[in-house]
């Protein structure tokens, strides 16, 4: 479908189809689930389904140390032990979100080769049953419907095919379900070399800096790197790595200077919660910035990315830097972060399958080349 007819599709059609999508599954396979993916998105939905009633047969997970055990109270087979108990009499569904193994088309691919009848994903049992969306960036095509004008002007900003694709193929598997058709992940993710080129002068702003991964993975060295990342744990990392051209600022970012509660974790999915135990400082990019000119901006602060742009507006104006934001942890971040930077927009790579890794480039055109 082209990205117009995916947005055509009124918001009480969609409801209809998220409501009748898992019935018709249901009795396809007797309410007989086997849910492949035994992590986070595997525990809501097998929760979800015991809310109403319904008793996964069992979970199938890849990761041999979770065979035998139980998880929630539900056995974990391996998924070819899992598949020759039960592949003529239960639907098995990908509950793994995560882009690792080729992501939720090549384990409906794995399944189809152990000889699973009947198989499917997860999001016409997130659609049916509350507790399960939104997941990163799916959430109820009804809802992502109620904004397809906004949908419709981000379509537009896009400058070259790949970007265009890539935003239909977004829209595809949150709207439809539909994972058969993916772009192959692009490769240097920030740094994308068909997108952007070296800049021997760069000062650049890395907001979520993890370990110092991104630095790690830079294609050039940078003239200067403002470093933020909040979790002590991984801060302590960074700084141990980084040369003197590195300030780490060990702070959240956000709409507006403050505090806030972040549960760090030591890993990549540390981030700002209510019920986090750590309560940490909130920088905005505007003070951050104050008497710098960067040149590079890429933000990937689960989550918080909207608010970090916003809490930079006046350096944005400023200097006007190459920007890099992640587009995935939210679903309304396909269309408030797009139109945040509508101005200078051009283009939307997808670095990891699932729609995991998407990054919205904006740029000024005298920066890098437009390849069509």
């Amino acid at each position: 479908m082209t990205t117009s007819e995916l947005l055509s599709e009124t918001v009480d059609s969609a409801r209809t189809r998220e409501n009748s999508a898992f019935d018709g599954l249901a009795v396809e396979s007797g309410k007989n689930f086997v849910l492949f993916g035994a992590g986070r998105l595997g525990r809501k939905v097998a929760a979800a389904l015991r809310r109403h009633g319904i008793e996964p047969l069992a979970f199938a997970d890849n990761d041999p140390r979770l065979d035998g055990t139980k998880v929630d109270g539900t056995l974990v087979f391996s998924p070819a032990a899992a598949a020759g108990r039960w592949d003529d009499d239960a639907l098995f569904v990908v509950t793994t979100f995560l882009p690792q193994g080729g992501g939720i088309g090549s384990r409906l691919r794995e399944l189809a080769l152990l000889g699973c009848k009947k198989t499917t994903n997860f999001l016409p049992f997130g659609w049916k049953f509350e507790g399960v969306l939104p997941h990163f960036g799916s959430d109820l095509p009804s809802r992502l419907l109620e904004h397809a004008r906004e949908l419709e002007k981000v379509e537009e900003l896009w400058c070259d095919h790949i970007s265009r694709e890539t935003y239909r193929q977004a829209l595809a598997w949150r709207l439809r379900a539909d994972f058969k058709e993916t772009i192959s992940p692009a490769p240097n993710q920030y740094f994308p070399r068909d997108i952007l080129r070296p800049n021997p002068e760069e000062v650049f702003v890395d907001g979520g800096a993890f370990d110092g991964d991104t630095l790690r993975a830079a294609p050039w060295q940078f003239a200067r790197t403002l470093a933020i990342e909040p979790d002590p744990a991984n801060a302590a990392i960074l700084r141990s790595l980084s040369n003197q051209g590195t300030q780490v600022y060990e702070s959240l970012l956000g709409r507006v200077p403050g505090s806030a509660r972040f549960d760090g974790r030591g890993t990549m999915a540390s981030s700002r919660s209510d019920a986090g135990a750590l309560e940490l400082s909130v920088m905005t990019l505007d003070e951050l910035t104050a008497g710098e000119i960067p040149t590079f901006v890429k933000l990937d602060v689960e989550g918080d990315e909207l608010a970090a742009l916003e809490g930079g507006v006046e350096m944005l104006k400023r200097v006007q830097p190459i920007v890099a934001v992640c587009v995935y942890h939210k679903p309304e971040d396909l269309w408030t972060i797009p139109l945040f930077l509508k101005e200078v927009l051009p283009y939307l790579r997808a670095h990891a399958r699932n729609g995991f890794e998407l990054v919205a480039y904006a740029e000024l055109p005298e920066c890098c080349p437009h390849p069509q």
